[in-house]
């Protein structure tokens, strides 16, 4: 039998097409032609001799081997891409100071900084976990180099890369009367999660109590995952073992959050430029959300 050898151009040509959910839209992504997209997509079945893709109506669906192989792309395309990232990043040294806030803790932000530390050994990080509005001070003043946080309006040094909704979070089984008053789970003010949620049910008469508050995020999941009450986040934020109430309760619907990323103007160096650009490319891969910058 002979070795199969398969090209990483194909392979990401596949991811392209079920991330987009079309051929021609991965065409537009990948700068190529539909025909040459599925001319390319036929090579690697041929190359396999499986099917990869299974008809359902016009949006591209994966058989069995297909969903398979698409995992496994994901895994070389980004080996390859922290490989390159890697040999050229040898002779990066230096110190990089990182802010975000809790909503990332456990979400694919982990998953950023550890590519870029595989990537420049020589760096050394320090990681910060503030209130939102405290990191866009601490850019301003310096005292960060890079942060990553949610705000309601344009910050100094910083580029939007997502503007993305809030929703209400708890406890999946959670419910209560019209008659009770919603309790809510919220953090110290200032905070623009938590005006938002009291002016959203003000607006709409729906009574509402203060059941908990803290000073970290932590505090407020583990009280809406004992079903004590409901929090407001955005979904990247949201614990996989909570749910999205809103219209379950038939509650307000939310304003958007803007998803920011600032560089200190005193931070022009390698170091923190490539550290913005690895959170930026982790990001869209794992949100599929095309940056605003």
């Amino acid at each position: 039998m002979s070795r199969i050898n398969l090209e990483l151009d194909l392979l990401k040509t596949l991811v392209a097409g079920i991330d987009a959910g079309s051929f021609a839209r991965a065409a537009d992504k990948i700068g190529r032609s539909q025909s040459a997209v599925s001319l390319q997509m036929k090579k690697l079945e041929e190359q396999l001799d499986v099917e990869i893709f299974a008809k359902q109506g016009r949006s591209l669906s994966l058989t069995p081997a297909g969903k398979i192989l698409y995992d496994y792309a994901l895994q070389m395309l980004e080996l390859h891409d922290e490989a390159v990232a890697a040999i050229k990043g040898t002779a990066l040294h230096g110190h990089v100071r990182f802010g975000m806030s809790a909503d990332f803790e456990n979400s694919w932000v982990p998953l950023a900084l550890a590519r870029f530390s595989r990537a420049h050994a020589g760096v050394t990080m320090d990681i910060h976990i503030e209130r939102n509005s405290r990191l866009a001070e601490k850019i301003a003043q310096g005292e960060l180099d890079i942060a990553l946080f949610f705000s309601r309006k344009m910050q100094a040094h910083s580029d939007p890369i997502a503007h993305l909704d809030m929703i209400w979070i708890g406890q999946a089984e959670f419910s209560r009367t019209p008659e009770e008053a919603l309790p809510l789970l919220l953090l110290e003010q200032p905070c623009i999660f938590h005006q938002a949620a009291v002016s959203a049910l003000d607006e709409s008469g729906i009574k509402w109590r203060i059941a908990v508050t803290s000073p970290t995020q932590g505090g407020l999941w583990a009280a809406a995952a004992a079903g004590i009450g409901i929090t407001v986040r955005t979904a990247i934020s949201k614990p996989s073992n909570l749910a999205n109430l809103g219209k379950k309760l038939g509650l307000p619907s939310l304003p958007e959050i803007g998803l920011y990323l600032a560089q200190a103007p005193d931070s022009q160096n390698e170091v923190a430029a490539r550290l913005k650009a690895t959170v930026l490319e982790v990001f869209q891969e794992q949100l599929g959300v095309r940056g605003e910058t």
